[in-house]
């Protein structure tokens, strides 16, 4: 979508905080507290804190085009081999060594936006600075006018230079009004992709990269999405504002409202 005036601005950056806020809450949770808990816990807490602050989940009851049925959960929990779509489920437990990718949507104000986060429990992996390292060199080059598919070659020449693949059959996307828009932005370069980059286009950038494929499976459940060669795979995502000569991190919380939003969301913890 296309923000025209300050009002939808500022309804969209409120979703942001909350958006980036549930998800440092959940990353911190799951550093202290892994081997207590599962994703399902996880998920639960999600959309206390979420709703406490005022806004929806984005993806609870989200009906893709690919599912017979609607998502039953906020957030998506993915570990090592699953890229996305994880479901958190009360059997889906964490060890030490493990990367854990959680993807989160919030509406808040009639706009969504979406953002992802990886970390490993323990010593940290290099895929997953490589992948967070992909993410924010896409953003810095991203503002008016700019291709699509240059942004995808950034990351696809950075990941490839650090001797890991992108995911080519995922890619990022719009959002605003709904939380899957126009354009689709892959991760990797094309070409003959035409589209550009417009001043006030709210997009999601996410790249996901894996160790040693570029290809995918779906798993039975008809959600999680993983490597089809079980390798490690890492997932960022931010939700970002086009502006004439640069882009806005929306799906980012100052220090001051992270620590409102922790004074009202802390007696659930």
């Amino acid at each position: 979508m296309i923000v025209k005036n300050n009002q939808q601005l500022e309804k969209i950056k409120i979703a942001g905080y909350i958006n980036s806020f549930t998800l440092q809450i959940l990353k911190n949770i799951t550093l202290e507290k892994f081997n207590k808990i599962t994703a399902f816990d996880l998920d639960e807490l999600a959309y206390k804190i979420i709703t406490i602050l005022g806004g929806k989940p984005s993806f609870k009851n989200y009906k893709p085009p690919f599912s017979k049925t609607p998502y039953p959960y906020s957030i998506t929990v993915s570990i090592n081999e699953e890229i996305v779509h994880g479901l958190p489920t009360k059997n889906k437990t964490f060890k030490e060594g493990d990367i854990v990718s959680i993807d989160c949507g919030t509406y808040f104000g009639g706009f969504h936006v979406d953002s992802a986060i990886s970390f490993t429990i323990g010593e940290n992996k290099r895929i997953v600075e490589v992948c967070e390292k992909s993410l924010y060199l896409a953003i810095k080059n991203i503002k008016h006018n700019t291709y699509i598919r240059d942004i995808g070659k950034i990351i696809e020449d950075f990941v490839k230079s650090n001797n890991f693949k992108v995911i080519k059959q995922l890619t990022g996307h719009g959002v605003g009004k709904t939380i899957h828009d126009e354009p689709e932005i892959p991760n990797f370069y094309i070409p003959q992709f035409s589209k550009k980059f417009y001043n006030g286009m709210l997009i999601a950038i996410e790249p996901m990269i894996s160790e040693s494929t570029e290809n995918i499976k779906i798993l039975d459940d008809q959600w999680t999405i993983i490597t089809d060669d079980n390798s490690l795979s890492a997932h960022f995502e931010h939700t970002i504002l086009v502006e004439k000569e640069k882009s806005t991190i929306i799906t980012s919380t100052p220090s001051d409202i992270f620590n409102t939003f922790f004074d009202k969301i802390k007696h659930i913890l």
